[in-house]
């Protein structure tokens, strides 16, 4: 990125995009758009409010919530504040979370709602350096009184900071996210810079060939990787529209609505997409069936016959019709789900197998993505 990272890409394509859609939630059914002037806004707001309270460089805050708008804005304003970010699994027990929260040393923890705030609160003791909990969704929480813990409708609108000074300020070798591997319950986490970012995003984004316009679907946890950077990242950089749905068992139900062109995903997505697909097929009628059979093992001048008539009604029926991007980090796709896959003429690309470049292998990004999957 030529920026000097990603809020202040977001910042500039605020002046030069504006009115352009580059997030969409859905509530209540609707999709609602978010363009870049809003989503500046609502970053630096609560960027702001971080700064007007003591955050800033060296200092760690952590996220615990499903895949949402909100998160996204406290991570952004967060990296734009000069801090580093840490997102936690909405899923993690509490011994996890103490551990994550006590040794990042994290002085504010975002949490989405009630469930992850009581959680929080269980080992609020064994976290010393923490000094604030701001809450996405207080629904339940009306007659909740803690001086640390504050709505994030309230915390966003305290006297803002010079948030403009603060992000220019971001240089490359400052930390800007924390990653704690999910195969450890306990261990230390593995800090990427701002600069580290910026070449994971630019490497990747070489090699998939996202364009302005396309549209994906959040189907992972914000404490993945691949959703984070990968997902998130790279698609405010390439423009990409993010869509988050309203929860995350209806990710192949929005896919359906949506018709994505870019699925950023892990290997467990893809394998249940499979198991969905044999599921129906066992509960389709005979000849829906064989004709399914048929298609997906057709070749030769077969193949194009069931590119036509039946391939096409298979990738609709799972979301995938528009699909021209997928991509997966970590572990390798189950064979059957690859083979399936390849079958509807989807090709899945691993981020973290080896990028050749010019004559030779890009070994930072082979080590930041060991590190990013260890």
């Amino acid at each position: 990125m030529e920026q000097s990272c990603v809020p202040a890409l977001i910042r500039q394509r605020a002046v030069s995009h504006p009115a352009a859609t580059i997030l969409r939630t859905k509530d209540r059914g609707i999709w609602k758009a978010i363009n870049w002037s809003q989503l500046d806004a609502t970053v630096s707001r609560i960027g702001s409010a971080l700064l007007s309270a003591g955050f800033g460089r060296g200092d760690v805050a952590a996220i615990l919530s499903e895949t949402r708008p909100e998160a996204a804005y406290a991570d952004l304003a967060t990296l734009g504040s000069g801090a580093a970010s840490v997102a936690i699994h909405p899923e993690d027990e509490a011994d996890r979370l103490g551990h994550i929260l006590s040794s990042s040393g994290t002085r504010l923890a975002f949490v989405e709602n009630e469930e992850q705030l009581d959680k929080v609160l269980s080992i609020r003791d064994r976290c010393p350096a923490l000094a604030r909990i701001v809450v996405f969704d207080m629904k339940g929480l009306r007659d909740f009184v803690d001086a640390t813990v504050v709505s994030l409708e309230a915390f966003g609108n305290a006297p803002g900071a010079d948030w403009d000074a603060a992000v220019l300020a971001i240089t490359a070798d400052r930390p800007a996210v924390i990653q704690f591997p999910r195969s450890e319950a306990s261990g230390f986490g593995r800090v990427l810079t701002h600069g580290d970012l910026s070449h994971m995003i630019d490497a990747a984004a070489a090699r998939l060939a996202i364009h302005p316009g396309d549209e994906r679907l959040a189907v992972l946890r914000m404490a993945d990787i691949t959703e984070r950077v990968w997902g998130l990242y790279l698609g405010l950089q390439a423009g990409c529209i993010s869509n988050y749905p309203e929860r995350p068992d209806t990710a192949v139900e929005n896919l359906q609505e949506l018709q994505p062109t870019v699925l950023g995903a892990d290997a467990g997505v893809w394998d249940r997409l499979h198991a969905l697909a044999s599921l129906r097929a066992k509960n389709a009628t005979r000849s829906q069936r064989i004709a399914y059979a048929w298609a997906l093992h057709a070749g030769g001048a077969k193949r194009a016959l069931a590119k036509f008539l039946v391939l096409p009604a298979v990738r609709r029926e799972f979301g995938l019709n528009r699909l021209r991007v997928a991509y997966v980090g970590g572990a390798a796709v189950p064979q059957a789900a690859n083979e399936w896959a390849a079958s509807l003429g989807i090709m899945i690309q691993r981020l973290d197998e080896p990028v050749p470049g010019p004559g030779q292998l890009d070994e930072r990004y082979q080590s930041l993505m060991h590190n990013a999957y260890a």
